[in-house]
C-alpha cells in the first residue's frame, strides 16, 4: 500500500495543478528523480560536461541487461575499463541526430572524452556485448579478455516505434569503428553451428512484401561476414521473442515466436547444416490453417515456444480447438495445445494439453484422453475441470462424465484456501496454490493415476 501511495502522490499534486486551474510545464517524468550516481559515475558525468557541454539530457537503454545511462567496462586491449555514456544534446544542427554515445578512456585513474558518435535512432533498446568469432568459454565474460574480440552491439527504437535499427562496433585505439548497420525485427547471438565460435543472426521483416528472412554474420576480424541467408515462413509477421537452446541433443536452434494480428501467431525455428541456416515450413500446403498456428482469446493467452515436458529441449506451441469446441466462435473456444519438435526437416507433435494462460499451469493429456477429453471452466471457484466429452452432453459437468477438477487458489486468500480441504496439493508458485480433486468416475480407463498426474501437471 505504501508503495502504491508514492505513485499517486506525484499524480495527485499534477491533478491539483489541473483543478486550480494554474498552468502545468512540468510532466509525471520529471516529477520523478533520477537515480543518484554513484561517485564513479559523477567523475564520468563531469567529463561528459567537459566535452560536450551542459544541454544534455541522459538517455537510458529500455530493455537488455544494462538500463543505466553509464555502461562501464574493458572493450578494447588495453588493461583500464572505458565508458559508455547516452545522452541526447540539445544543440545540434538542422539533420543532425540528438541521441549521442560519448565514449571515454579511464587512463592513471582520470577519465577522457574520446569519440562522440551520433546514434541513428530516438532511442536506445538495448545494449549487448558479444564474442563474435572467438570461442567463449562458459562464466567468462568475453568482455573482460584483452584480444580486442568484444563486439558492441547497439539497438535503437526509430521515430515511428515499431521499427528497429542496430550497429555493430568495435572500440580500437580509442576509437569506434562500425562493422555493420541496418534495421531489423529481432536478433540474437549464440553457437549456431556448434563451431565454438558466436554468430549473430538478425531478422528482417518486410510488410509490403510480406516476407521475412533471417541472416547470420561471424567476426572475420575487419568486419563481419555473412555467411548464410534463410527465408522465414511468418509472412508479413512482428517477431516478439526470441529463445535460444537446443531442438534435440545435437541441434542448437533458435525458435522465433511471432504476432500475425488479429490474435493469430506461430513460430518459426532455426538451426544449421553446416554453417547455412535452415527453417523447416512452419505453414505447409494450408497457409489459412497452418501447421504451427496458434490464436489468443479470452480463454486462451499468448502462448511461447518452451520445453513444456521438462527434457531439456524447446517444443513449438500450436492450437487446436478442445473436443466440443470446435462449432464455435474462435472468441469461444477453449484450445488444446499441441506441442511439435522437429524431425527430418517436419514438424512432429511431441505433446497435446491443457493450457492456462489465466491459471498459469498446463496438464500433459496421456494418449487416452486424446480427442474424447476436454475442459470446462468454473471460474467461481477457479476450476479446471476435465470431462469425458459426449456429444449429446456437450461441455457440461455431471456426475457421469466429470474425471478430475484443478483449482488454482490465491495464497492469500484465506477463505478460498480453506475450501481445499480434501483436495490433493499438486504445487505452487511465488502467489499461486494448485489442487486437485478426482472425482467418482465409475469406469477408471480415463482417470489419471497418481504417478500420472504427477508427470503430466506443469507450473508456467
Amino acid at each position: 500500500m505504501k508503495i502504491r501511495n508514492l505513485l499517486i502522490y506525484p499524480l495527485a499534486l499534477a491533478m491539483c495543478f489541473i483543478l486550480c486551474g494554474c498552468s502545468l510545464s512540468v510532466s509525471v517524468e520529471n516529477l520523478l528523480s533520477p537515480p543518484k550516481l554513484t561517485d564513479e559515475q559523477d567523475d564520468i558525468y563531469k567529463e561528459l560536461i567537459r566535452s560536450v557541454g551542459k544541454n544534455i539530457k541522459l538517455k537510458y537503454p529500455k530493455n537488455g541487461d544494462y538500463r543505466s545511462a553509464f555502461v562501464i567496462r574493458n572493450i578494447d586491449d588495453e588493461p583500464d575499463d572505458e565508458a559508455l555514456v547516452f545522452y541526447e544534446s540539445k544543440d545540434i544542427r538542422s539533420g543532425e541526430s540528438a541521441l549521442r554515445l560519448k565514449f571515454l578512456d579511464k587512463a592513471d585513474g582520470k577519465w577522457e572524452a574520446t569519440y562522440d558518435l551520433a546514434c541513428p535512432g530516438n532511442e536506445i533498446d538495448s545494449v549487448l556485448f558479444a564474442d563474435l568469432g572467438g570461442s567463449p568459454e562458459k562464466g567468462i565474460d568475453p568482455a573482460q579478455t584483452n584480444d580486442n574480440s568484444t563486439s558492441i552491439i547497439l539497438s535503437y527504437t526509430l521515430l515511428n516505434q515499431t521499427d528497429k535499427a542496430f550497429t555493430v562496433l568495435k572500440y580500437k585505439d580509442k576509437k569506434p569503428e562500425e562493422l555493420i548497420s541496418s534495421t531489423y525485427s529481432c536478433m540474437s547471438v549464440s553457437d549456431m553451428n556448434k563451431d565454438g565460435k558466436n554468430e549473430l543472426v538478425i531478422v528482417n521483416v518486410s510488410k509490403e512484401l510480406q516476407t521475412a528472412s533471417a541472416s547470420m554474420y561471424t567476426d572475420s576480424g575487419d568486419r563481419l561476414e555473412l555467411l548464410s541467408n534463410t527465408p522465414l515462413y511468418g509472412g508479413a509477421a512482428d517477431y516478439i521473442r526470441v529463445t535460444d537452446g537446443m531442438l534435440d541433443e545435437n541441434t542448437p536452434a533458435l525458435f522465433l515466436d511471432y504476432s500475425k494480428g488479429g490474435g493469430q501467431s506461430g513460430t518459426d525455428v532455426l538451426y544449421c547444416y553446416g554453417s547455412r541456416l535452415f527453417c523447416p515450413d512452419s505453414i505447409g500446403s494450408k497457409p489459412a490453417a497452418g501447421i504451427i498456428s496458434r490464436q489468443v482469446n479470452d480463454y486462451m493467452a499468448e502462448i511461447y515456444s518452451f520445453d513444456i515436458d521438462g527434457d531439456g529441449f524447446i517444443e513449438i506451441p500450436s492450437t487446436t480447438p478442445l473436443p466440443g469446441y470446435e462449432t464455435l466462435t474462435k472468441p469461444e473456444q477453449i484450445c488444446a495445445v499441441q506441442w511439435y519438435t522437429v524431425q527430418n526437416d517436419n514438424f512432429t507433435q511431441k505433446a497435446y494439453s491443457y493450457f492456462s494462460g489465466k491459471y498459469r499451469f498446463a496438464l500433459l493429456f496421456p494418449n487416452r484422453w486424446t480427442g474424447v477429453v476436454t475442459a470446462v471452466a468454473d471460474f467461481t471457484t477457479n476450476d479446471i475441470i476435465f470431462i469425458s466429452y459426449d456429444a449429446e452432453t456437450g461441455l457440461k459437468a455431471t456426475e457421469d462424465n466429470e474425471i478430475m477438477r484443478i483449482r488454482t487458489v490465491e495464497k492469500d486468500d484465506a477463505e478460498a484456501m480453506e475450501a481445499t480441504k480434501g483436495m490433493k496439493l499438486l504445487g505452487e508458485s511465488e502467489d499461486l496454490v494448485y489442487y486437485a480433486l478426482n472425482s467418482n468416475y465409475k469406469t477408471g480407463k480415463l482417470a489419471l493415476t497418481e504417478s500420472e498426474l504427477k508427470d503430466s501437471f506443469v507450473i508456467l
